[in-house]
């Protein structure tokens, strides 16, 4: 059984999160290594064991994880400076053969999340994936 995984970025907004899309992430079970040690057949180290979902993710994206149930596992979140890690690691392992094209992650206002200076955006606070996986 494959496993798969449910990712959603959030904006931070005048200190309120806000659920901007679902991302679609193919299955490539080194990038869930890297991003919480789900499948980690390889070793990869991890940017952080499962958190769980924030406490203050967005209604939205609380909504889609509760309507899982327990079918959902392994709930997570990275930061905007772990995503931007994590796309310029997996700019290196990968060369992108995981993904259909650099923009995997989705759109920023039209950049990639990679691009997104802290502070560039007025009114824009920060942003964050938050995850979860099923089998």
């Amino acid at each position: 059984m494959g496993c798969d995984i449910h990712a959603h970025s959030e904006l931070k907004i005048n200190g309120k999160w806000h659920h901007l899309s679902e991302m679609r992430i193919d299955r490539c079970y080194d990038l869930f290594s890297k991003m919480a040690d789900v499948r980690n057949y390889d070793g990869i180290e991890p940017i952080s064991k499962p958190r769980g979902l924030p406490d203050d993710c967005s209604e939205l994206t609380k909504f889609i994880s509760d309507e899982y149930g327990t079918d959902g596992h392994s709930h997570s979140w990275l930061s905007s400076e772990e995503v931007i890690d994590l796309i310029k690691w997996a700019r290196k392992k990968f060369d992108w053969d995981c993904f259909e094209d650099s923009k995997q992650f989705g759109y920023l206002f039209g950049n990639g999340f990679d691009d997104y200076e802290h502070g560039r955006i007025k009114g824009l606070d920060d942003f964050r994936f938050v995850f979860w996986f099923d089998n």
